[in-house]
């Protein structure tokens, strides 16, 4: 099975030190590795979401991916102290706008990395003070970040209506000229026009 991190033959898990080096390496140097990038492709089960209480979820009740089979999620982790990330926020407020009503949920994983980040209360306001209207799981202990071997902030994956996960995009969306956000966009109406699974059915 080929993980989440391989781009090619090369995985990223390879190059990390620490999720304290990423969130650094990330917020300074990633951006450039989207120049001339394209959405890495792939297809492996998406680990579901670790359970967190309705507290530790804003804008929604708790979801998990296996209630969303049928739909296309665009799941992105973030931090609301990296710049890198709030770049891309234009981005996902218009795929939000564009896609929620088509079959599309999004849901951001707030993974913190320095201590005012865990602060609950930053981070509301820092939603609120964002516009963001899509839901956030907060992912204090990191647990969620593990389960996907994610190593970069921010970082978006596509997930089919089978529940698999098939394309993802490090970095800024629209970094120098990259064209991220258009191209993530024709990988969305891709997996929109996908079958949409048949209903599970009780065995006898």
């Amino acid at each position: 099975m080929q993980s989440l991190t391989n781009r090619g033959d090369e995985p990223l898990k390879s190059r990390a030190r620490s999720k304290r080096f990423f969130v650094w390496f990330a917020c300074l140097f990633a951006p450039s590795l989207s120049y001339a990038q394209q959405p890495a492709a792939f297809k492996v089960k998406a680990p579901d979401l670790v359970e967190r209480p309705a507290a530790e979820w804003f804008n929604s009740q708790p979801l998990k991916l296996a209630d969303l089979r049928g739909q296309v999620v665009i799941l992105h982790f973030w931090t609301f102290g990296c710049i890198n990330c709030k770049h891309n926020d234009a981005a996902y407020k218009a795929w939000q706008t564009k896609y929620s009503d088509k079959g599309v949920t999004m849901i951001a994983v707030h993974t913190p990395e320095f201590a005012r980040e865990h602060d609950l209360k930053r981070l509301k306001k820092s939603i609120a003070d964002r516009g963001l209207k899509f839901p956030v799981v907060v992912d204090q202990d990191g647990k969620i970040w593990k389960s996907w071997e994610n190593h970069w902030w921010p970082s978006i994956y596509l997930i089919d209506k089978q529940g698999f996960a098939r394309y993802r995009w490090d970095g800024e969306l629209n970094w120098k000229g990259a064209k991220g956000q258009a191209m993530m966009e024709k990988k969305i109406a891709q997996l929109l026009a996908e079958e949409t699974p048949a209903p599970a059915t009780a065995k006898r």
